[in-house]
């Protein structure tokens, strides 16, 4: 526990992907996609938070960043961060 104000960085869960990792090796088979869910993802009620295999083409988190409205924040920067995300979408003037 840190002091009011000091972040932590976000370690995905680790605890959760290993024990998918487990859980597929017992069965001689990948990690499907969707089988890992993070602590944050389970809590979010609009289902806002995707993680995945941006690996796989085939996953829900690379059909997410192929979209038109994923972005990456310091991407000019070289960071390389691991957490993007997708605009806000609004619809044009006297629309929806």
């Amino acid at each position: 526990m840190r002091s009011r104000g000091v972040m932590e960085k976000c370690t995905y869960c680790t605890q959760r992907i290993e024990a998918a990792h487990v859980a597929a090796d017992k069965e001689n088979r990948p990690i499907r996609d969707g089988e890992v869910v993070t602590a944050c993802q389970s809590a979010c009620p609009t289902k806002a938070i995707v993680f995945g295999d941006i690996r796989n083409p085939d996953s829900e988190v690379s059909r997410l960043r192929g979209d038109g409205r994923h972005y990456v924040l310091l991407e000019e920067q070289g960071t390389r961060p691991r957490t993007t995300y997708l605009a806000r979408w609004k619809p044009p003037e006297g629309q929806g």
